[in-house]
């Protein structure tokens, strides 16, 4: 079961990068290098754990806050085509970055010093209230940019996204 969650986590978010680079003009390169790093970041944390999970916490968290202040969007209805798209990928690399740091590890192959020891124990419900959450969350976000975007690769891109954090909530959830 937690090999189909990785997978149903890594594959989407796989998809949904690809699809950025489709979107020549309303994904810039902060959008593409967010969604780059938020993706080898999952990859590393699901599988090989090179790097300890609070190092992607701190990148993918700096990542996203500076993609939003980068591109915040105008209080005005006449924001630039794009905006969600920004506004959801943000969101989204934080969301990850909060689920790296609550997923159970994976044996690491950094230093002792480096290694973190942020495995939940099975009476803690603060990873899953947090998970649920975020998925929630997701889920109504996805659905207003799913009706806010016309483009299909705009769709693709926010539904693949929050196909990708549900599955990554349910890994922490289990």
């Amino acid at each position: 079961m937690s090999t189909l969650l990785h997978l149903g986590a890594l594959v989407p978010a796989a998809i949904g990068v690809g699809t950025l680079v489709g979107m020549r003009r309303d994904a810039g390169r902060a959008e593409l290098l967010a969604a780059a790093l938020m993706l080898v970041g999952m990859t590393d944390v699901m599988t090989v754990s090179l790097v300890p999970p609070v190092v992607w916490f701190a990148a993918l968290i700096t990542a996203g806050l500076a993609l939003a202040a980068g591109r915040r969007v105008s209080p005005v209805a006449t924001a630039r085509p794009g905006t969600m798209l920004t506004t959801h990928l943000a969101l989204g690399v934080i969301s990850t970055a909060a689920l790296i740091l609550l997923m159970p590890t994976m044996p690491s192959s950094a230093p002792a010093l480096l290694v973190s020891s942020h495995e939940h124990g099975a009476s803690s419900t603060m990873p899953q209230l947090v998970g649920t959450g975020l998925a929630l969350g997701t889920v109504a976000l996805a659905v207003v940019a799913l009706r806010a975007e016309r483009s299909w690769l705009h769709r693709l891109h926010h539904a693949t996204m929050a196909v990708s954090t549900v599955a990554m909530c349910a890994i922490v959830a289990t």
